[in-house]
């Protein structure tokens, strides 16, 4: 939790910063690794290949998902599947459930990546099925930290090979992880908050999971929320033309037929 009381301020500020003195260049950059965060890290690797094994690609790319959603400062892959899958899936929408935004809204952005119960729920799982686990999620487990750090230095080293970068892309990478904390809590609220007029359900069921297509452009696709808990383990989202599921057009890249 020490390292998010640090990283999280540290990304807000970059954010804050570069909003006001960035360049065309550092908002590209941004927009590029939001995506390569949030989008391929977050929505495709974390939650539909590793929590729900929805598709099949090949190892490489498999490793590269779970590597750029340890970049998503949500914690490892193996930390979020579990509370994905035994915390929220479990118990949608009452008391056991990780993201519910009826613990409030900085709960359902900020809060459940803080909250000691939730770690140490993740922990007693993580015992349970110790002798399943897959070896590189277990690596990425052990290493999250060490994997972010990693990833600025990496980005730091381009600063001199890349003449006028000048650290832009740490700051964009700093800015993407932030981001991708705050498009996970928009589809934590808004996927849980049925609004007269905006959103809907496919398939009634017994929690407040709605879809709101308004902003599933914006969310890779996850905040077709209904659709999700009534088919978890479905590859795509959208049951509707209307319906924008940009995580299954990204899944279309990496495939395997």
């Amino acid at each position: 939790m020490l390292f998010y009381l640090i990283f999280l301020p540290v990304a807000f500020l970059s954010l804050i910063w570069s909003m006001f003195n960035g360049s065309l260049q550092l908002y590209c950059a941004t927009a590029l690794f939001t995506i390569l965060y949030s989008g391929y890290g977050i929505s495709v690797g974390f939650h539909r290949l590793h929590s729900h094994n929805s598709f099949k690609t090949w190892e490489p790319i498999r490793k590269l998902l779970l590597y750029l959603g340890c970049q998503g400062a949500q914690g490892s892959p193996i930390t979020w599947s579990l509370l994905h899958n035994r915390s929220h899936h479990a118990h949608t929408d009452k008391e056991g459930d990780v993201h519910t935004p009826t613990k409030g809204l900085f709960y359902a952005f900020f809060g459940w990546i803080f909250h000691k119960a939730n770690h140490e729920f993740a922990r007693t799982e993580l015992f349970k099925i110790r002798k399943q686990l897959d070896p590189f999620a277990l690596w990425c487990h052990k290493n999250y930290h060490f994997l972010i750090l990693l990833n600025l230095a990496l980005l730091g080293l381009l600063t001199f090979w890349i003449p006028g970068v000048e650290g832009r892309y740490i700051l964009a990478s700093l800015n993407a992880s932030f981001l991708s904390v705050i498009i996970s809590g928009i589809v934590n609220v808004f996927g849980h908050t049925p609004i007269k007029g905006l959103t809907y359900e496919t398939t009634p069921m017994k929690n407040r999971s709605t879809n709101n297509p308004w902003l599933a452009l914006f969310t890779w696709g996850e905040s077709l929320h209904n659709n999700h808990h009534y088919r978890p383990r479905r590859l795509n989202f959208n049951t509707k033309w209307y319906e924008m599921d940009v995580g299954r057009w990204m899944i279309s890249t990496i495939k395997k037929s």
